[in-house]
């Protein structure tokens, strides 16, 4: 089984594979007012999942981008940009890689999982930049049995080596040495174009192959999701305002449940499957059905009551906007059909059943009652 500590980390391990064309990105980007004063941003990686809807959205708003990577993901892309190669291993490497007195406006941090990288660039950059902005996660949440989890909710502090208590650490690190002149995005489940993950594309791809789908439970378990590039027009307005503090990114203040996701998804593809919900218990009790692993992003109220009930409503009061899901489903859908899975066969990666055990349970089911 995958709990919830596994799903958090396979979903941060989620990378990119080739550039989304700018015409297709430009089309969904939420609107917003021309850029302030033009920015010198170094973003430290750039060309994963995260990395390229940030790069996007800070030249679609004027701004100067360098790129610090080892040059091995997909080095092709972003031709036209600065390029410095270098290891983030220690302070010395990074300050070879980038020149002893280079400065840069702002600093975005994507993905690392080890706090020690972070704290060796945070260390290398600490008087060269103004702003360091760092991509951290709702792992570092302690306890999701109730919902409203905020920015102030115990965190995992003292428990380093995996994804979450890294997570924290690194956080710590920023805050120390950028002081109020850093800012720190708790993401919750990140999809959309780039995403190599298999929790979302196991439902697009069902809604868009098959005639039906099981869905879990009676459809009222919510689902939190966040567009990568909403995440990514979310940093680059950070810089622009110089946004400090923590704020948790969650997608829509008003979550959706999965009915509402499912149903909506099944809209944007325009797909004529049947959705055919089937009892919680009957799933798990009775046919050892998992959460997660079998089914996944279900996340039933009974089993963590808080997970997807994360408070992101600071992110929304400061300014944070987030596209319609239909807009994510289309267009991750395309990129999935164009770039990934395209002949992948579930279970994926630990996630999703496989098309004969559904139809088993289905079957069980309709004999069920």
């Amino acid at each position: 089984m995958i709990d919830r500590r596994t799903f958090l980390e396979l979903a941060a391990a989620s990378g990119a594979a080739a550039l989304w064309p700018a015409s297709e990105s430009r089309a969904s980007v939420p609107a917003g007012a021309s850029a302030h004063k033009p920015r010198s941003i170094l973003v430290l990686g750039g060309t994963n999942f995260v990395g390229p809807a940030v790069v996007e959205r800070a030249r679609e708003r004027g701004h100067e981008v360098t790129l610090f990577n080892r040059g091995i993901t997909r080095p092709e892309l972003f031709p036209g940009l600065e390029k410095l190669r270098g290891e983030r291993g220690a302070r010395s490497s990074i300050l070879t890689a980038l020149g002893r007195t280079r400065r840069w406006d702002a600093v975005i941090d994507t993905w690392p999982e080890q706090s020690a990288l972070v704290g060796h660039t945070a260390e290398a950059l600490a008087d060269r930049t103004d702003y360091y902005f760092f991509v951290s996660s709702i792992a570092v949440y302690r306890d999701f049995s109730r919902p409203g989890l905020d920015e102030s909710a115990a965190i995992h502090r003292d428990d380093p080596g995996w994804y979450g208590g890294e997570k924290v650490l690194a956080e710590e690190l920023v805050a120390s040495r950028f002081a109020d002149r850093s800012g720190i995005a708790r993401c919750h489940a990140i999809v959309g174009p780039r995403d190599t993950g298999a929790a979302f594309h196991y439902w697009l791809r069902r809604l868009a192959t098959r005639s039906e789908v099981l869905a879990p439970g009676s459809g009222d378990d919510p689902l939190q999701l966040l567009d990568v590039r909403d995440l990514g027009a979310w940093i680059v307005d950070c810089i622009e305002q110089r946004r400090s503090g923590v704020h948790n990114l969650c997608g829509p203040p008003e979550t959706p449940t999965l009915r509402q996701v499912l149903e909506t998804c099944r809209e944007a593809l325009d797909s004529d499957a049947r959705l055919t919900w089937v009892d919680a218990d009957f799933l798990r009790r009775d046919h050892g059905v998992q959460s997660f692993t079998d089914l996944p992003l279900w996340a039933p109220l009974d089993e963590d009551a808080g997970f997807y009930g994360v408070d992101g409503r600071k992110a929304a009061r400061a300014g944070a906007v987030f596209r319609p899901l239909a807009l994510t489903a289309r267009d991750a859908w395309l990129w999935f059909r164009s770039h990934f899975f395209k002949d992948t066969a579930f279970p994926v990666g630990g996630l999703g059943l496989a098309p004969d055990r559904e139809a088993e349970l289905l079957e069980a089911w309709r004999a069920h009652g």
